[in-house]
């Protein structure tokens, strides 16, 4: 046994633990894959604090026992490598990702000044320059990778701010009435009512106020009506507010549905606000060509001042993966927008990207990006794309056609497969009931079916609400290892299964 408490030969225990590791990470990956356990030994918060020892000793544990807890980790986790992992917007990674997380950890660099971390440094520049390429942005895109979708539309809207109204980052925030004389009233940001909760976020972070945020109407699609949104501007503007922000989603969370960029991006312009794209989830369908070519869902990206893309969902790259794009300078903007006298660290590199961020140390995330494309090829991350986006229709057909199930929106949107379940024996009863009665009878029945589900570990999937109609179903089609009958048809057997044993004259 190598000694834990001497670091002369770091490179021969780190030997050892990695001959020992590779063999559990294979077995664990396969099994999986093939073998089809269950996604997660389930077990409630207070069954895992008897089965696991999380206790913090004053002396290591040494080899054997690091070990133990390694297993132990493996085994009550959730194992995203099963295909029937549907739970979340993103599936297990692969081969080249594991790979490029071990890579990361041996230079355990920092991606904040570019004489630490050179490489890594220009594969951030390039790989965020090659996919603003890929949005149209022209060759001055580029960008810089955020620790999540949520950090970046932070810094989208930290970069509107700064760039549209300096004098708020070395005066502060005095809008009018408050401060008569300022160039600007109260800052308004515009979303849909579908857009993700981290916009909200970024709204409190900035202090702008939660009640400075306007909810945009969608249609029945889930997109964000656009003749509506050039309402509530005008509306603001009457008010002497200024309407500054305006975010558009490409794959909202719930139904992934895509706004309609291009007639925003005219608005934006002609309101003088500024346009960002949160395209976490559905961004990534760029690497497609035929998605590219026959659909509508990216067109007008390039008018977008910032967009975000999130490779660690829908391309499998690891978590965390999130990029800041933009065709404006590429990461210079940020710097630009956001930097502060940092001399003892900063010293004028135009490579030092850290200097567009709001922290300090960065992990070099782009790199697992960069990995996969050499890896993979643009070719090969499409494919995914169209395998998913194939096995999405073919989803939807099958429980369009499937007695007992609902689907929420025919046909479905993007890659989440919405739906419910009414159990045939009370149909006629639940049909029966109107306005909110009905919408909570159905939720009833979702919920508890999601649980049962759950707590059996054989599939995880998620739950869903949207104002205005019952909780349902969402099932996210992304792992390329997924397959239409031994995992989707499997999983309506299943809900079917849990519900003959539901006795739901007790429970409804």
């Amino acid at each position: 046994m190598v000694s834990t408490d001497d670091h002369s030969n770091d490179a021969k225990e780190l030997e050892v633990m990695l001959s020992r590791i590779q063999h559990i990470i294979v077995d664990y990956v396969q099994k999986g894959q093939e073998q089809l356990v269950p996604v997660v030994n389930y077990h409630t918060p207070e069954e895992l604090y008897k089965l696991f020892d999380f206790n913090l000793p004053n002396k290591g544990v040494g080899l054997e026992g690091i070990f133990k807890t390694i297993n132990s980790t493996l085994e009550y986790s959730v194992n995203s490598w099963n295909p029937r992992f549907l739970d979340k917007l993103y599936a297990g990674t692969n081969p080249i990702g594991v790979i490029s997380e071990l890579l990361l950890a041996v230079l355990n660099s920092n991606a904040h000044v570019f004489h630490v971390s050179p490489v890594l440094s220009l594969m951030e520049i390039e790989v965020t320059k090659a996919v603003g390429q890929l949005l149209n942005m022209g060759e001055k895109a580029g960008g810089i990778l955020c620790p999540g979708g949520s950090a970046s539309n932070l810094l989208a809207m930290i970069t509107a701010r700064n760039k549209l109204f300096p004098s708020i980052k070395t005066e502060g925030y005095f809008p009018r009435p408050f401060h008569p004389q300022s160039k600007y009233g109260k800052l308004k940001v515009f979303t849909s009512i579908h857009s993700h909760y981290s916009i909200d976020k970024a709204v409190q972070v900035l202090g702008l106020g939660l009640d400075n945020i306007v909810k945009v109407p969608v249609d029945h699609e889930g997109k964000m009506q656009v003749d509506i949104l050039e309402k509530l501007i005008e509306l603001s503007i009457q008010k002497d507010e200024t309407p500054f922000f305006i975010n558009a989603t490409a794959g909202t969370t719930v139904l992934g549905a895509f706004d309609p960029i291009k007639d925003i991006a005219m608005i934006a312009k002609k309101y003088h606000c500024w346009l960002h794209v949160d395209g976490s989830w559905g961004g990534s369908v760029a690497f497609s060509d035929k998605v590219m070519k026959t659909t509508s869902w990216l067109e007008g990206s390039e008018h977008a001042d910032t967009f975000t893309l999130n490779p660690h969902k829908l391309l499998g790259v690891p978590l965390q993966c999130s990029m800041l794009l933009t065709p404006h300078e590429g990461h210079l903007l940020f710097a630009k927008s956001n930097s502060s006298r940092a001399d003892y660290l900063f010293h004028g590199n135009e490579y030092d990207i850290g200097a567009g961020t709001i922290g300090c140390g960065r992990r070099p995330d782009a790199t697992k990006m960069f990995m996969a494309w050499k890896y993979y090829g643009k070719d090969g991350l499409g494919g995914r794309v169209d395998k998913a986006l194939s096995l999405a229709s073919q989803f939807t057909t099958m429980v369009r056609e499937r007695k007992g199930f609902k689907l929420v929106q025919d046909p479905s949107p993007f890659l989440q497969i919405c739906f419910w379940f009414v159990p045939p024996t009370i149909e006629k009863h639940v049909e029966s009931l109107k306005g909110k009665e009905y919408s909570l009878c159905l939720s009833r029945i979702t919920r508890h079916l999601h649980q049962q589900i759950r707590e059996k570990g054989e599939f995880l999937v998620d739950h869903s609400p949207l104002e205005g109609i019952p909780d349902f179903f969402r099932v996210v089609i992304n792992a390329p290892t997924l397959s239409l009958h031994r995992d989707l048809e499997r999983l309506l057997d299943v809900i079917e299964e849990v519900n003959a044993s539901v006795d739901w004259s007790e429970l409804l």
